[in-house]
């Protein structure tokens, strides 16, 4: 039994030219014509399939890096927390030998309650001359700015909050001198007074400086009377311009500076 062939079955182009030219014909196998669609479904298929891919390793190379950035930030949040933890153990600390060194600081009293015996009992005639200049070095009695008093010292003001000091009105920038020599006890930054200044001195004295510009000395140094250890500023919430604020207290009461000034100044 003879075996029937196939038919090739083909499909003819018609190509029509612009010109004048005769129309031609191209014809061409349906199975090859089928197997290059087939082809160019894949190619497509394919290139598809790329770019998905290709976007998907985009998009997981960008949360990487996206990752990355927020663990570098976390990390530098935990180290920026560390350290506001170890400057805060330090401020506790500091804040302990403060409190311990100047227990009852904030104790007011009245200046008419005020021993006036604390200085007539500093009398500088019955005194050697080294004697004298030891115990002089050591009493706050020095202005500690030159400039203008704008105002004064009232611990019993009725209508306003106490002024424990007296307010000294200078340019920005000018020389803040130790009153007296001690040590720093305080040298740091606070809302009200800005940057402020608390120095010790002998025989239970205390002198405070607020609202400097920045301060020069740091805490426990030894200072010298006259030496500029801050420059005045206008810091801290509450200032009405520049100016020093200056405060001597005494066995942990706050005293009019006025009269350690003119006092010291009458005997020296």
């Amino acid at each position: 039994m003879a075996h029937k062939k196939h038919k090739v079955k083909y499909i003819s182009f018609l190509m029509i030219p612009d010109n004048k030219n005769e129309p031609k014909t191209l014809k061409v196998k349906k199975s090859i014509l089928t197997l290059l669609l087939a082809g160019l479904v894949l190619i497509i298929i394919l290139i598809g399939l790329g770019a998905v891919s290709y976007w998907k390793v985009a998009e997981i190379a960008l949360d990487y890096t996206r990752l990355e950035e927020e663990n570098f930030k976390l990390r530098k949040s935990m180290e920026k927390i560390s350290e506001l933890e170890r400057d805060l153990t330090s401020i506790k600390k500091m804040d302990q030998k403060i409190r311990s060194t100047l227990d009852g600081y904030i104790t007011v009293v009245n200046s008419k309650d005020t021993d006036t015996s604390q200085i007539s009992d500093l009398n500088f005639k019955k005194m050697t001359v080294d004697q004298e200049k030891t115990i002089f070095n050591s009493i706050p009695s020095l202005m500690p700015v030159e400039g203008f008093i704008t105002r004064g010292f009232d611990a019993s003001s009725l209508f306003t909050d106490p002024h424990l000091g007296m307010d000294i009105a200078a340019a920005t920038g000018t020389p803040v001198k130790a009153t007296a020599d001690g040590v720093v006890m305080f040298s740091g930054w606070t809302d009200d007074g800005g940057y402020v200044l608390i120095l010790k001195h002998d025989y239970g004295f205390i002198s405070v400086y607020k609202h400097n510009e920045c301060n020069l000395v740091s805490p426990l140094e030894k200072v010298m009377k006259g030496q500029v250890i801050a420059l005045l500023g206008n810091t801290g919430k509450i200032t009405s311009g520049a100016h020093l604020h200056f405060e001597i207290w005494r066995d942990n009461k706050p005293i009019d500076p006025i009269l350690y000034l003119e006092e010291i100044g009458n005997n020296s």
